[in-house]
């Protein structure tokens, strides 16, 4: 253990999940296993152009004042100064960047359309007719590497583990009453059905029921992804950023017209798919008022034939591969598949609500036993009136209202101004798991199997270390309470435990774990006092101990 470290734990709590959730969450939710070595799939190139040939791409509406930004500028300027600021493009032509989406200064303000924002040749590449996964060459020492988007037979893969959060959303178009979730993992004959949608272009009949597969926590099954959105959205605090969400929808598919709590960026990975968005921002209290009655899914009515709720006229745009769709919070948008192997990246960001936080609070303060915790409501000054001339023993008095609410009021006042304890209480609760997860990450010590490189490896070059997938890594730094007016206390938050220290060196160690996904020995060593034999030897050992529970762990590349 690092020196005048402490490691501190506490049993982690889900926060309230039906704030966020487009369907209500069943009674128990699928454990999760964690995946001690880099995810491989491997699949051949297949063109896009079947999907896309003959298909205006424009809006289907008029945009005379358009809700949804645009973005039509030429971007040359907006890159090359994002390259003379240390940047360089990759070559791989993606648009998108932190400095071009800090131009469109749409963050939390309003939509945001990019075309072609990704190239997805580079980043997916299609399996054959038949969905068949390529076997390696015979030639071939190795598989070819990984694309960072899975294949929709990956994602169909992920969806038929009992490991994974997965549903299917089904309607018959055109009637929103129709709306039906059903949870769980796909079965063998779903699996087969599902890999048949990703090529099936004949229409059907009317009254048909669409579905649509959306599968969360796909970063932590792909690997791959989970670096690709580290890397792209690296603007966003690591615990601001939620999951990456994967549908697969069937001509005519979606999940409804819904409003999400946070920002989302939706990436057409394959497929079209046809957005409608509303032109304001709708409040919790209207949308409760709009959900579709006696539906699992939260779907918002009077919403048809292009109009929102107040009959103002939706705008509609068709994305294609590569097209990105920004949407803040309390946006009202309904996407529906125009083509078969429709698929779509779900990038969203965590928002923690004033309830979500009062309720933790509540439940901290709960299993507190500080004085200021389990202080009661008392009157001693009951009998000092000396007149019960006009006692009422049912009234509860003004008095005692105003006393019980500053007994909450100092409780809470007291938390929140204490910065060490606020601290605490926050970086634990933001970097806890927003899902359910028994038993992930599994700690090394319960893998008989591994027999894979150490630590040492990786400090000598050979290998990496590398953020467990779908697990927040934050730290933070207070200011020392009692000590000199430059010392300071720096934690590590991650998954919902926390370590402590008190020495900038390990604070720096600390903000390197938390600031790079990947973990290579020089990054490591710069972070070592070299010459410090018994520092090494202790930080080393931190190390060891994060990997061995799973939270890190180490992959040869």
């Amino acid at each position: 253990m690092l020196s005048g470290c402490k490691k501190i734990f506490i049993a982690t709590f889900l926060p309230s999940l039906a704030s966020s959730m487009l369907v209500l969450p069943p009674s128990s939710i699928s454990t999760h296993l964690h995946h001690n070595t880099r995810v491989k799939s491997y699949h051949s190139a297949k063109s896009r152009a079947r999907y896309i040939r003959g298909i205006d791409c424009a809006p289907k509406v008029a945009h005379d004042d358009n809700y949804v930004l645009e973005w039509k500028e030429d971007i040359k300027d907006v890159i090359t100064n994002n390259k003379s600021n240390g940047d360089e493009d990759d070559g791989d032509g993606h648009l998108f960047n932190a400095a071009l989406f800090s131009t469109s200064k749409t963050w939390g303000k309003r939509p945001f359309l990019l075309r072609n924002a990704f190239n997805p040749d580079k980043l997916m590449v299609l399996d054959e007719e038949d969905i068949d996964m390529r076997e390696p060459d015979e030639h071939e020492d190795e598989f070819a590497p990984l694309t960072p988007w899975p294949s929709w037979q990956d994602v169909v893969d992920i969806a038929s583990d009992d490991d994974a959060e997965s549903r299917v959303i089904s309607h018959i178009p055109g009637d929103y009453s129709t709306f039906d979730v059903r949870w769980g993992a796909l079965s063998n004959a779903e699996i087969d059905k599902w890999l048949s949608k990703a090529m099936t272009t004949a229409e059907q009949a009317e009254n048909v029921r669409k579905e649509t597969l959306v599968v969360n926590d796909v970063d932590r099954f792909h690997p791959p992804l989970a670096d690709w959105i580290y890397d792209i959205f690296n603007f966003i605090p690591n615990w601001r950023m939620d999951d990456g969400q994967i549908s697969l929808a069937e001509v005519g598919g979606g999940i409804g017209p819904h409003v999400d709590n946070y920002d989302v960026f939706l990436i057409q990975m394959n497929g079209l798919r046809s957005w409608q968005v509303g032109k304001r921002k709708i409040d919790a209290m209207e949308e409760r008022n709009r959900l579709v009655s006696g539906i699992d899914v939260r779907v918002l009515s009077d919403w048809s034939d292009g109009q929102d709720a107040d009959n103002t006229q939706v705008e509609e745009w068709i994305l294609k591969p590569g097209d990105m769709l920004y949407l803040p919070p309390r946006v009202p948008h309904c996407g529906i598949a125009l083509s078969a192997g429709c698929m779509t990246l779900s990038v969203g960001c965590r928002a923690p609500s004033v309830s979500d936080l009062v309720s933790r609070l509540a439940e901290q303060l709960s299993n507190s036993i500080e004085d200021v915790a389990v202080r009661r409501y008392t009157d001693d000054d009951l009998l000092e009136d000396g007149s019960r001339d006009n006692f009422l023993p049912g009234a509860i008095t003004a008095k005692a209202k105003e006393d019980a609410k500053h007994l909450v009021l100092n409780a809470l006042t007291n938390m929140m101004n204490d910065e060490s304890v606020w601290d605490e209480f926050f970086g634990r609760y933001c970097t806890e798991p927003k899902r359910l997860r028994n038993n992930y990450p599994i700690p090394l010590e319960d893998d008989d199997d591994f027999d894979g490189a150490n630590l040492q490896d990786v400090l000598d070059g050979r290998g990496v270390l590398y953020h467990a997938e779908g697990l927040c890594f934050s730290y933070s730094e207070i200011k020392s309470q009692g000590l000199s007016a430059t010392s300071s206390i720096h934690r590590l938050f991650i998954n919902g435990e926390m370590w402590q220290c008190d020495t900038a060196e390990d604070g720096m160690l600390y903000q390197t774990i938390a600031n790079n996904r990947l973990l290579d020995g020089t990054t490591l060593l710069r972070s070592i006092a070299i010459e410090d034999d018994e520092r090494r030897e202790k930080t080393v050992e931190f190390l060891e101990k994060l990997v061995s529970s799973g939270l890190l762990y180490i992959s040869i590349e």
